[in-house]
């Protein structure tokens, strides 16, 4: 697994595919209280797009 930096790109992830991305989308839902719809979620390309949705700091 390559080092994960706020720069990191989400999709570069080894095994990345759409069940991992629907399992994030859902654990922004359960843990972060963040609904985003699938386009909103293909729209973060990095860890910093993602930690930003979740409203945390990367």
């Amino acid at each position: 697994m390559p080092s994960v930096t706020p720069d990191f790109t989400l999709r570069s992830t080894p095994g990345w595919g759409s069940l991992m991305g629907f399992a994030l989308i859902i654990m922004l839902e359960q843990e972060y209280h963040v609904k985003l719809t699938v386009e909103e979620f293909l729209r973060l390309e990095t860890v910093a797009d993602l930690a930003n949705a979740a409203g945390v700091n990367a």
